[in-house]
């Protein structure tokens, strides 16, 4: 009974992310982990911010 329940429930899948890098100490941002590495910053000083954008979720049901 409860994989029944699961098979309907649908999977929505992000339209995008986006991740930045950010000094938690100067605040700089980095757009790429290499950006940051090659210039010897250590990672316990980094940040990564990620925001994801979903679609629109309808909240309210269709009735006939």
């Amino acid at each position: 009974m409860i994989d029944e329940t699961y098979n309907e429930i649908p999977v929505i899948d992000a339209v995008e992310t986006k991740s930045q890098y950010r000094h938690k100490k100067t605040g700089a941002i980095y757009k790429t982990k290499e950006e940051w590495q090659k210039l010897g910053i250590p990672n316990e000083d980094i940040a990564q911010d990620v925001t994801v954008i979903m679609p629109p979720l309808d909240l309210f049901g269709k009735t006939s």
